[in-house]
């Protein structure tokens, strides 16, 4: 919040709170505003607006309390002192509700809902024009969204424009027009009911704007809507939609209010709940909008931006008028991860953040492909349903077996049946048939934002010739089993007790397991699966769900198919069918398949054996010494130069230094791997926290309890050290684990958008606990043996190595060649083309300098110089906290790597962890300084500066 809000906000509630007591809190805001436009006619010689309801509780309350009129002198005297944008922020204010049963702002838009709507009118170029435009609002309400719309749009084209509105409601009206007048707006509202009566029968408009009463039936209302449709020139030419929902006649009289395109013509934007992009009554509407090329984008909102409801909403984005390259295609925009938490005086649960804004901005300008906009032809917004048969069997709450459910799912109306079929299914097709039910046309956006494309892990496995399944297709039978609170369960797993099966629980974290259902099944619900034994394993299948991947892939899968969220603890047979329809399967070879499971049981019994082993070395140490040739003969050997090819730049140069180091002087390898450890677990924090920097909202509720935690053992980010890494790495991954992982989808988009919307699969690794635990380990066993070398024998050294080493083999097992999807990269120059920043980057990514260069193409500027996650897919970046930097700046050039050591009085101390001419530099960097101290103190207000990149 700006200081100028600030100020207006401090003046209105001390106005309220004097006046609390002498009346209820929607009639002292109704007695301030008849003030404020009492001041507004005095100070400009205009004469007021008729508002008799207004009039008539000033005066009331004049009567009842004497000490009123000092106070609204006051209120006068700081109206003198306002900036047009405090008036309009305190005429906001006063029109908002103050209680629930005050219905003075049944339809004030929320300051989140107004600035979607005027960043979506202004992205346009508009052209020069000398008249006056005209705007209008059909369910006006208090004129809030009209009034800053028309604000926005005429400081854009330098024009006047006026505003024209309708409500059905009488007092809301008069509100309204209190309101412009105090705005000095050239407005002109009318009470009518907008759905039958059309206030401005004659006018069309160059823009228009609604906020809808969401799910407002019109079943009263339906002989007069009728009539109205069935009228040539009626402003419902698509037809009815259900009655149970008004949204879309509301679209359709926002669409036919637009200036003829012969005349220029016009843009709307209105907001709406899910139901009318998806339902199947308003199929035949949304399939007119597309048909008459009206519909330009779909923007999808973070739930809780209203004040009056905190369902999800969507803003329609129309025009008659569409550029060439916008012709028969509609874009969708998805903000849902972009938003900040409200606070306590806020009818509102959120705020859209102002990264959101200029997304919405950005991505409406140019239609290029990026992780939040993408573009669909009309034609491929018409589905076909299809019913999908598994030639499999079942067991149901009857206990009698037969057939499987049937999966309805829709296609594109342009697919044919047998094209999708084969491309989804390849391993044992399904009966795939078509539905005779009429297309249905759907605004769906996860949809449009899904992507075939699979996680590089799995591509890596296909490259080998292993093909790929549904779960679906390697069933012959299944039983749906419910959790152990269910009354049915026993009857339901005595019907699969006594024969060997796969049992998947719908939870991805809980293990697949094969064996008899009764004997092996947790209490958590689960699918029993027979599988189909001339192409899988049952051993070999449990191994792969298991497996990092496939539990990727069943998180995926979970609540697939529906158009919102279904958790694992709510599903039913038709759900979990449906998830086993989305889940993946890597299918090699049937003796491939029972090598994996051999593998894998072997793994499992070594497991056991080290743990017995373990046992038995405290229980009998005679045996230390075979215990010891045992344990260490399982640790692999060195050979790491390969992997740090794929590695960013800071963590693979103190790799090659640690590889580069021979045999002979083993203090010193001990010690480069060290600062192999050290630099990669800063590298992971610092990647933390380049994703908290980007979320003003989060950091504001992280950074005090993160500042605690730090400091109350006895630590300071000012002097970093390998513990406040981890506490930073535990704390921050834990977070946004749990936002990824929970129930809230708004909160998972958030925590990807927080990191650039990196690579799925790779992200889960990113912040999993076992690579937080992993980095715990280590630096245990870096505390007790560094400051020890002098006293440290060989063997001891050795030994040290060969453990540490054998938890760098576990890093490459967790990590992979992930950082290949999302490497570390140094801004250069940029070029735009088509709107697109076509960048030159060095590529810093393995032990080897200069860097490779190159060019890519994204869709947001880089800071020269300054250091980016690159996330290729998504198309964006994550700018890298100030906690590691690279020099020289010459771009191309070799570079050195530094990592943040300490705050001095003489500047910023950093050491590099790899072979550098210089191990440390004191260097004046106030962005690094800034980060560390507001980490130190938990303070947000001195971030501006720690929010820039590293540099290099």
């Amino acid at each position: 919040m700006t200081n100028e809000r600030r100020t207006v906000d401090q003046l209105l509630w001390s106005l309220l709170d004097s006046l609390r007591g002498h009346m209820d809190a929607g009639e002292m805001a109704d007695v301030l505003l008849w003030n404020a436009v009492e001041w507004r006619a005095r100070t400009t010689g205009l004469p007021a607006p008729e508002l008799e309801d207004l009039q008539r509780a000033a005066a009331n309350a004049r009567r009842r309390t004497s000490e009123l009129d000092s106070l609204l002198d006051g209120e006068q005297q700081a109206l003198n002192s306002y900036t047009p944008t405090q008036l309009r922020h305190y005429a906001r204010l006063l029109l908002r509700p103050y209680l629930p049963s005050d219905h003075r702002g049944e339809f004030t838009t929320s300051a989140s809902l107004v600035e979607v709507a005027r960043t979506a009118l202004t992205a346009y170029a508009h052209e020069s024009r000398t008249e006056a435009a005209h705007l209008y609002d059909p369910a006006c309400g208090s004129a809030t969204l009209a009034l800053d719309a028309a604000q926005a749009l005429a400081e854009q084209t330098g024009t006047a424009v006026t505003v024209n509105g309708q409500d059905i409601n009488a007092a809301t009206v008069r509100r309204a027009r209190a309101h412009a007048f105090l705005l000095g707006a050239d407005s002109r509202f009318s009470q009518a009911d907008s759905l039958t009566q059309d206030a401005f029968p004659d006018r069309r408009f160059d823009y228009t704007v609604a906020e809808i009463p969401y799910n407002l039936s019109w079943r009263n209302s339906y002989e007069e809507c009728a009539v109205e449709a069935d009228r040539p020139e009626g402003r419902y030419p698509a037809g009815l939609p259900q009655p149970e929902d008004a949204s879309l006649l509301f679209a359709q009289i926002l669409v036919s209010k637009l200036r003829d395109p012969a005349d220029g013509g016009g843009r709307g934007i209105m907001f709406t709940t899910t139901g009318p992009l998806y339902d199947a009554g308003g199929s035949a509407v949304r399939a007119w909008l597309l048909d008459q090329d009206l519909l330009d984008a779909v923007v999808v909102l973070p739930e809780g931006l209203s004040t009056s409801t905190g369902m999800r909403l969507y803003a329609l984005v129309f025009s008659n008028r569409k550029p060439a390259a916008r012709r028969r295609k509609v874009q969708f925009i998805d903000l849902r991860g972009f938003y900040q938490d409200g606070d306590a005086r806020r009818l509102e649960r959120r705020t859209i953040s102002e990264a959101a804004l200029d997304e919405l901005s950005r991505s409406l300008r140019h239609s290029k492909p990026t992780a939040y906009s993408r573009t669909a032809a009309a034609k491929d917004l018409s589905f076909r349903q299809v019913s999908v048969t598994h030639h499999a069997t079942a067991v149901t709450s009857r206990r009698e077996p037969g057939d499987v459910p049937r999966l309805t799912m829709l296609l594109p109306a342009t697919s044919t049946t047998e094209a999708w079929r084969d491309t989804r299914y390849a391993t044992v097709p399904p009966t795939v048939t078509d539905e005779a039910k009429p297309p249905l046309t759907r605004f769906d956006v996860d949809r449009v934002f899904t992507t075939d494309r699979t996680p590089r892990a799995l591509r890596a496995l296909t490259q080998l010739g292993w093909k790929t399944a549904r779960l679906t297709e390697l069933t012959e039978h299944l039983c749906y089993i419910p959790s152990a609170k269910a009354a049915e369960r026993a009857a339901m797993l005595s019907a699969v007790t006594g024969e060997q099966a796969l049992v998947v629980p719908i939870e991805p974290h809980l293990d697949a397991v094969t064996g008899d259902p009764g004997e092996v099944a947790p209490d958590n619900r689960v699918l029993v699966i027979r599988p189909r034994n001339a192409h899988t394993d049952a051993e070999y299948l449990a191994g792969w769900l298991n497996s990092p991947l496939g539990r990727h892939l069943r998180s995926t899968a979970v609540g697939s198919g529906g158009d919102s969220y279904v958790s694992p603890r709510a599903v039913n047979l038709n759900q979990a069918w449906r998830m086993a329809d989305d889940l993946l399967v890597a299918l090699p070879d049937l003796p491939v398949q029972r090598e994996m499971a051999r593998a894998e049981r072997a793994l499992v019994a070594a497991r056991r054996h080290l743990v017995d082993s373990h046992r038995e070395l405290w229980n009998d140490p005679k045996k230390r010494s075979d215990i010891y040739r045992e344990a260490s003969s399982l640790i692999p050997s060195a050979d790491l130069a390969q992997w740090a090819a794929s590695l960013p730049f800071p963590m693979a140069s103190a790799l090659w230094a640690y590889e580069s180091k021979g045999d002979s002087n083993l203090h010193a390898r001990r010690d480069q791997m060290f600062h192999f450890w050290e630099a990669t677990i800063q590298f992971h924090a610092t990647v933390s926290v380049s994703a908290l920097l980007q979320d003003r909202s989060r950091l504001e509720q992280e950074l005090p309890a993160l500042a605690e935690q730090i400091s109350s053992v006895g630590l300071t980010p000012e002097r970093a050290t390998l513990g406040v890494w981890h506490i930073i790495l535990q704390r921050l991954n834990k977070r946004y684990r749990t936002a990824l992982t929970g129930t809230d989808t708004d909160e998972q988009a958030r925590a990807r958008a927080a990191f650039a919307d990196a690579p799925p699969d790779f992200l889960d690794t990113l912040l999993s606990t076992d690579l937080t635990n992993l980095f715990g380990e280590v630096i245990q066993r870096r505390n007790a043996w560094s400051g020890h070398s002098g006293t440290t024998t060989a063997a001891s050294l050795k030994e040290q190595l060969d453990i540490l080493t054998g938890h760098v083999h576990t890093l490459r097992n967790l990590i992979g060649a992930g950082w290949q999807d999302f490497p570390l990269v140094r801004a250069g120059a940029a070029r735009i083309r088509n709107r697109v920043f076509h960048h030159d980057v060095d590529l810093a990514m393995g032990p080897n300098a200069p860097c490779r260069q190159e060019q890519i193409p994204i869709s947001v500027a880089m800071e020269e110089d300054g250091l980016y996650l690159l996330s290729r897919e998504a198309g964006s970046a994550l700018p890298f906290a100030p906690l590691i930097v690279m020099h020289p700046a010459a771009f191309g050039s070799n570079s050195g790597c530094y990592y943040f050591n300490r705050l001095q009085p003489e500047g910023v101390r950093f050491v590099a962890y790899h072979e550098a001419a210089e191990p440390e530099r004191i260097e004046d960097a106030p962005p690094t300084a800034a980060l560390a101290a507001a980490l130190a103190s938990g303070e947000t207000a001195a971030n501006d500066e720690s929010h820039q990149t590293g540099h290099a």
